[in-house]
């Protein structure tokens, strides 16, 4: 799961870094770094949440 996550963290990272290098004075690593950490984790929280759960009920 955690190697499905990565690749959206790295475009995610690298988009919003060329875009600011093309059209800003300067490059915003820590915001930047931040989005990308948050996509990564909103991807696992997202593939997390999808996973049915499955759960024995106790007949006691």
């Amino acid at each position: 799961m955690i190697k499905k996550a990565m690749p959206y963290a790295l475009i995610f990272f690298v988009t919003f870094t060329l875009w600011q290098w093309l059209f800003r004075p300067e490059v915003q690593w820590i915001d930047n770094i931040g989005v990308s950490v948050a996509v990564f984790l909103g991807y696992l929280f997202l593939q997390w949440v999808s996973k049915p759960y499955k759960y024995k009920k106790d007949e006691s």
